[in-house]
């Protein structure tokens, strides 16, 4: 679980409450990418990618540093539903016709590189069974780890909590200007 302290938000709030809903909604989003592009960009670092030299890749079904590149910020439809502003940093899905397996532009295993996936046996039927049940008697470990790079953006969610602050009062001072009536 991760926890965030943030103070100051009374004076933030006053100051929201004196700008256009609109133009609000503009500035907090926009803080709110700058901190995601702050977890973004730990994750990409932590990200692994294949080789260009692997198989997968040469023979044209994966590509390489497809999930770093397809980790992206977001704004959150949920939210926006609710009425709220948000914002989160995930793996961004292929397009419609260029999604699945058998797409080399489909990242569509980010979640068994993150969180990691307990292969198969090489077999089928009578005599697959037969190898896990012999492997499962031997103690042979059946969980490949994963390579945790969101939580890896989600350990520099302070310095994101920073950038956000830090772009945040800029933007409400540029809201809040009175601009001189037109002639």
């Amino acid at each position: 679980m991760i926890n965030a302290k943030l103070t100051g938000i009374p004076d933030m709030r006053s100051e929201l409450a004196g700008i256009v809903p609109k133009l609000r909604a503009r500035a907090l989003r926009n803080a709110l990418a700058a901190g995601g592009r702050v977890v973004r960009n730990a994750a990409r670092a932590k990200t692994p990618t294949l080789r260009p030299s692997h198989p997968s890749v040469l023979l044209g079904r994966r590509t390489s540093g497809l999930v770093r590149k397809a980790l992206s910020v977001r704004t959150s439809k949920r939210a926006r539903a609710a009425g709220d502003v948000g914002v989160y940093v995930n793996v961004r899905p292929a397009k419609g016709g260029a999604r699945g397996a058998k797409s080399a532009r489909d990242p569509f295993y980010w979640q068994w590189l993150n969180f990691g996936w307990t292969p198969a046996s090489g077999r089928r039927g009578k005599a697959g069974r037969k190898q896990r049940r012999a492997e499962l008697r031997r103690g042979v470990p059946r969980q490949i780890r994963g390579a945790r790079f969101l939580e890896a953006g989600a350990a520099v969610l302070p310095q994101a909590l920073t950038t956000f602050s830090k772009a945040i009062g800029p933007q409400i001072q540029k809201l809040n200007v009175r601009r001189a009536p037109a002639p």
